[in-house]
């Protein structure tokens, strides 16, 4: 059977209809394969997409957080800045502060320098009446004794044979030979109130009554350590002898007189003691007589009534007793300002060292001021060494 034309060009037709639909279906199959592929990518690009709009959005947020931060620290910046312009400001102003306080201390520097060379001149001026102080001192030493010359000896001896009865001191005779043996009679002082030596006063002749009970307070001295009665004298019946002289045959006496015994010079310390005399009840002026007492004075606070309890008095210019603390003297106390001015009241006391006077409420003596001197010498002493110590330099 012959092939006809139209038979092959409907084969070419069918076979190209398959063909082509082999092809579309392959072409599918493989479409079909790729878009899978494509959506597979694109899902993949689509979660990159997001992770990155995550990045993104993170990224932002800490954008935020920075520009927060950073705005925090313009702020911050902006104070400090305002902080270091007032601190600035301060610097100027203590830097003129500095330069006014180089100047006061340059003022000060020349003021201490001046100061010290006061403290200097102040402290010599102390150490000038500390030594004037310690030779006064000295001064009441030295006339707690009487000097060894042969006068004074041969009036010792007198006392001796013919003022010592038995076991018995006659204070009045004593008196008596003062003035028969070494020629003492009372003498106003010219220069006023001085003080004179025991040898000053033997060449003088006497004295006052300072003079005088500075004298018989040294001669007792010489009897410290006996036991013997020392005996004054007192208004009484009957005659009291002062003084035998048996060879001429001659007896000095107080009539209506009598013994009065005061007790052992082992036991008593004697003191030249000063009180405000009244004459027909008007005070007259000052006199001074002996005071024996057990009480040994070496400071203010041993002068009271209490500690004086014991005291008795005896005028050393002729030996008569003249009473006893708290009934017919006292003593004034530290802190009574009006005891100086009444009668009676022992206000001035001579001891072996030193010199006691009441004034002003309080009782004043050598030992003390050179005490407060001496305190006084210790604070120049440390002020002047405070000051030499090095310290800060002036700023330049």
């Amino acid at each position: 059977m012959a092939v006809k034309p139209a038979h092959i060009a409907i084969a070419l037709l069918v076979l190209v209809t398959i063909g082509l639909s082999i092809l579309l279906i392959v072409t599918y199959m493989d479409g079909t394969a790729r878009q899978e592929v494509l959506k597979s990518q694109l899902n993949e690009t689509k979660n990159q997409l997001r992770a990155t709009e995550n990045e993104l959005n993170m990224v932002r947020a800490a954008l935020n957080d920075r520009e927060n931060e950073i705005a925090l620290q313009k702020d911050e910046i902006a104070n400090l800045t305002a902080d270091l312009e007032s601190k600035n400001d301060r610097i100027v102003e203590l830097e003129a502060e500095l330069n006014e306080t180089q100047t006061e201390l340059e003022e000060a520097q020349t003021t201490l320098q001046e100061a010290q060379q006061d403290i200097d001149a102040i402290r010599n001026e102390t150490l000038a009446m500390d030594e004037a102080i310690n030779q006064s001192i000295q001064w009441f030493t030295e006339n707690s004794e009487l000097p060894s010359t042969l006068k004074v000896d041969r009036f010792i001896n007198k006392v001796e044979d013919g003022c010592e009865q038995g076991n018995t001191l006659n204070l009045a005779c004593i008196s008596y030979l003062m003035g028969s043996e070494l020629g003492m009679v009372y003498k106003n002082d010219p220069t006023g109130d001085r003080l004179y030596s025991i040898e000053e006063i033997i060449t003088r002749k006497g004295g006052d009554c300072e003079d005088f009970s500075l004298f018989f307070k040294a001669l007792l001295n010489r009897f410290k350590g006996q036991d013997l009665e020392l005996e004054a004298w007192e208004r009484g019946i009957g005659s009291y002898t002062v003084y035998e002289d048996t060879a001429e045959n001659m007896r000095w006496y107080y009539d209506n007189a009598r013994g009065k015994a005061l007790g052992n010079p082992e036991d008593l310390h004697p003191y030249a003691a000063c009180y405000w005399n009244e004459i027909f009840g008007t005070t007259w002026g000052g006199h001074c007589i002996i005071m024996l007492t057990a009480a040994n004075i070496t400071s203010s606070s041993d002068i009271n009534d209490a500690n004086l309890a014991d005291a008795v008095f005896f005028e050393p210019q002729d030996g008569k007793y003249k009473g006893r603390m708290d009934d017919e003297f006292n003593a004034c106390a530290d802190g009574n300002e009006t005891c100086g001015e009444d009668t009676y009241k022992i206000v001035f006391v001579i001891t072996d060292s030193d010199l006691y006077e009441f004034s002003d409420g309080r009782w004043n003596y050598y030992a003390d001021y050179g005490d407060r001197l001496d305190d006084i010498l210790a604070d120049l002493d440390k002020i002047k060494t405070d000051d030499s110590s090095e310290g800060p330099g002036i700023p330049s």
